[in-house]
């Protein structure tokens, strides 16, 4: 009986953290399926932009419940341009297939404040723990 107790407790435990990890905002790993289909959605959304063949370093990219947020920093192939940074929101429509719903200003006097305040309005299925604090 203590065996099958202390079994209980450890798959509690284990769902527990599994259930924790689902509901909080979390970065993919690199190379992850979830984090690649981000990327590509990203890059389409650049690519509409007319930035074709850009690497993107991403400083920031959190992912809850189908909502993402992320930054980039594009540069060339080879690494010596570098452009604009950006960030934007995501959506995943369906299984690992997002699509970026709209970048941030990046005018100068922009009240982000109020960016994120009418961005959460315009949203408000986004999870608050995927935007940068």
């Amino acid at each position: 009986m203590k065996t099958y107790l202390k079994m209980a407790s450890l798959v509690t435990s284990l769902l527990l953290a599994s259930c924790a990890s689902v509901n909080t905002a979390h970065t993919p790993p690199d190379g992850s399926a979830e984090k690649n289909a981000i990327l590509q959605a990203t890059q389409r959304a650049l690519a509409r932009q007319g930035r074709k063949n850009l690497v993107l370093v991403v400083p920031y990219l959190k992912v809850h419940n189908g909502w993402a947020w992320i930054q980039v920093n594009p540069q060339s192939a080879n690494g010596k341009q570098h452009y604009e940074s950006q960030s934007g929101l995501l959506q995943e429509k369906a299984t690992n297939e997002w699509t970026l719903l709209e970048w941030m200003p990046a005018e100068e006097g922009t009240d982000y404040t109020k960016y994120f305040k009418n961005l959460k309005a315009k949203y408000p299925a986004a999870p608050p723990d995927i935007f940068p604090q």
